[in-house]
């Protein structure tokens, strides 16, 4: 649907529900693929000095090259922009970090409570930010620092799911797969809960703590949840599209 804001720009929200992509091409000629249980938020059409949309969930952008007019994706405390690249951005509000991770071209993110810092991404690297608000452990301080209450972030490379393979565990999703590298339960259930259109409760708190590597393809989620049992023990029922851990 659309609406219009007070600059008479028509903005188009995109929802996907769980079990289904999207795919959108915008009138600059970028495109973006919409995972599970996303919004996007982008004009009819780019007027003014940036190209500006605004995301909650999952997408996977390729955008068209225009050095005059910077690219810019809002999620959550992530602003990130560009003039001509691929990138996925991962901002669901229910998991713990918010991520990007650069195929190719150059990002530079700046982070709505620490306007200061810029980072700067290159190919294969992944910015990862708590969801929450960070607090530094330690003595308290009488004059808090800036840091104690922004956001912590750290800068890592993407994660192949083998050494020899080409499969990018953080993209995976855009081929209709499910990969997971050494990846808690707690997580890996969020990540199910949208691939699904089910939800998950832990009876167990300590199965939340199990650690799974893996790739689901066509697997239902009564085949998936015995594939994992290989791996770790643990009991479920399901029950009104819930799926109870013990």
């Amino acid at each position: 649907y659309s609406y219009k804001n007070s600059l008479t720009t028509t903005i188009t929200v995109t929802k996907t529900p769980s079990r289904s992509k999207s795919k959108i091409y915008l009138t600059d000629g970028s495109v973006v693929t919409l995972n599970s249980e996303t919004v996007l938020k982008y004009p009819s059409a780019f007027t003014g000095p940036t190209r500006e949309v605004y995301l909650s969930g999952e997408a996977f952008f390729n955008v068209a090259k225009d050095h005059t007019h910077p690219f810019i994706v809002h999620a959550g405390k992530m602003n990130i922009k560009v003039l001509g690249t691929a990138f996925n951005v991962k901002s669901y509000s229910n998991d713990k970090n918010i991520e990007t991770t650069l195929i190719r071209g150059a990002i530079e993110v700046t982070l709505s409570d620490r306007p200061s810092d810029r980072i700067i991404l290159k190919p294969n690297e992944k910015l990862i930010l708590n969801n929450t608000t960070f607090q530094k452990e330690g003595k308290k301080r009488l004059t808090p620092l800036p840091e104690e209450v922004n956001t912590n972030y750290s800068l890592t490379r993407l994660t192949h799911f083998k050494s020899n393979d080409t499969t990018i565990v953080e993209t995976s999703w855009v081929n209709n797969e499910l990969v997971f590298k050494d990846e808690a339960f707690s997580d890996l259930a969020n990540q199910m809960e949208r691939w699904y259109g089910i939800k998950f409760k832990f009876k167990n708190d300590d199965t939340r703590d199990y650690h799974f590597t893996g790739v689901f393809v066509k697997e239902n989620v009564f085949e998936a949840l015995n594939a994992l049992k290989l791996i770790e023990s643990f009991n479920y029922k399901y029950k009104n599209e819930t799926v109870y851990i013990y």
